[in-house]
């Protein structure tokens, strides 16, 4: 079994960046690189091929991303393509936002709904929840189908599901319980 160093990546990407001043630009940039290896599995399984020489791995992420996002950044890559471990980046990713969101008092909140949110919808979910919790909200929104309506909120380790799905499941439960 091999070591998950994803922590000890994040957070020394994050160092760097508070240290540099630039923790909410290598943050967004993060983020969109992080989505741009979930849609490239051809790069990824390029980046983690035993038989290229790290070098050239590195040189592959160059051609990606050299001024195309913080060279701080750049270079985080490069380093995870030579150890062959840029499929944690989703993990260091992971660690770098709670880092991030709890030195900026931002509170992450994952939201789940049958289809997505209007942009009336988010703007009014994220002000409720930052009037409740006192917080700036940052919302990371999925779909599933199987919610059937209705919404799944969670944060700071609390599950809010008030999912049609889940709503019918309480009952079944209720009912099996009788």
């Amino acid at each position: 079994m091999t070591k998950d160093f994803s922590r000890e990546y994040g957070t020394a990407l994050y160092s760097l960046a508070v240290e540099e001043n630039v923790s909410g630009q290598i943050f967004d940039e993060l983020s969109e690189v992080c989505g741009i290896y979930s849609k490239s599995p051809e790069f990824m399984r390029l980046l983690n091929n035993p038989r290229l020489p790290a070098g050239e791995r590195a040189r592959a992420v160059g051609e990606v991303f050299d001024g195309r996002c913080s060279a701080y950044l750049a270079n985080f890559l490069k380093i995870l393509a030579e150890k062959r471990r840029s499929d944690i980046l989703p993990k260091c990713f992971e660690v770098y936002k709670k880092l991030y969101c709890d030195d900026n008092g931002i509170l992450p909140v994952k939201v789940t709904s049958a289809s997505a949110l209007s942009d009336e919808q988010r703007k009014r979910l994220k002000k409720v929840l930052s009037e409740k919790t006192g917080r700036e909200v940052m919302l990371t929104e999925m779909t599933d189908p199987n919610c059937i309506g209705g919404l799944k909120v969670e944060y700071s380790g609390k599950l809010f599901d008030s999912s049609v799905r889940g709503k019918l499941s309480g009952l079944l439960n209720e009912l099996n319980s009788l």
